[in-house]
């Protein structure tokens, strides 16, 4: 099974131009974000793996296909007849053009109700958990294109999987503004190079952060301090769309603001933080 999807994953790359490209950027993107590679404080974080099979669905998911799937592969290899080119279409998408549609892509999914199969080359409304085969569903559940009861991405939490969407939602949003589309005429990074810097480095441009200093365990007015955290926590998310981000390092639990937290709204892509774009 490793030498199959080696031998697949290789045969992706070879089929477009394209690929190749891409998958380094969303390894970076990802990376800076901290939503792939060594677990830092967000959870467990997508494997390489599963951040490459997440493009290759998006990319067997565009019309025309960029990549066949595996079912239209096996259909070719037991043809009798040359098979025809992998690619359906012709490259009519630049590469900073398709990284932008798979940020589009994976920003409005409903992930928690899908089956992302690159078997089928597209996202499928999930089955009962009976009808799946042995395929264990989580927030994200990622099939293996060849070890079908395997969910590549099982490990990973909820919290991962929204902060993924949100991360998602923030660089497709950067994508379709000015700081993407034109070159800066101050010298700053511009295109893919202001996507791929870190959504969460401090003094980051246009990011501003304001104390918000909680009081200790007991509460506020006899409310339970978690349940004050977390009202605070949705109203600076979902009604400001302000991130959230500690003094001391630790990140809270349920996406509430630790004691003494501070909130911030900046230009950022999304990180492992919670920081959300303007």
């Amino acid at each position: 099974l490793a030498l199959f999807n080696t031998r697949f994953l290789r045969l992706c790359a070879d089929a477009d131009p394209r690929v190749r490209p891409l998958g380094y950027a969303l390894r970076l993107w990802a990376g800076r974000q901290r939503l792939a590679g060594n677990r830092a404080g967000g959870g467990p974080l997508l494997t390489n793996y599963a951040l490459t099979l997440l493009l290759v669905l998006f990319l067997q998911s565009r019309s025309p296909p960029v990549l066949p799937s595996v079912r239209r592969l096996r259909l070719l290899a037991g043809a009798q007849t040359p098979p025809p080119p992998l690619s359906e279409g012709p490259p009519t998408h630049f590469g900073a053009s398709l990284l932008a549609e798979f940020f589009s892509y994976f920003g409005t999914l409903d992930l928690g109700g899908l089956l992302l199969s690159p078997l089928e080359g597209r996202a499928l409304p999930r089955p009962p958990p009976e009808s799946l085969g042995g395929l264990r569903p989580g927030p994200l559940t990622l099939q293996d294109p060849f070890e079908l009861s395997h969910n590549v991405a099982a490990n990973v939490t909820a919290r991962t999987v929204s902060r993924f969407v949100r991360c998602c939602r923030d660089a497709a949003r950067l994508c379709r503004g000015p700081e993407f589309l034109q070159k800066s005429r101050r010298g700053r990074p511009w295109g893919v190079m202001r996507l791929l810097q870190p959504g969460n480095a401090e003094g980051s441009p246009g990011k501003f952060l304001i104390p918000v200093p909680l009081r200790p365990p007991g509460g506020v007015g006899g409310v339970p301090q978690r349940q004050v955290s977390a009202a605070l926590g949705f109203v600076l998310r979902e009604v400001l769309g302000c991130g959230c981000e500690p003094e001391g390092g630790d990140t809270g639990t349920a996406g509430e603001p630790p004691p003494g937290a501070q909130c911030h709204r900046g230009r950022g892509t999304g990180g492992s933080r919670g920081e959300f774009g303007d």
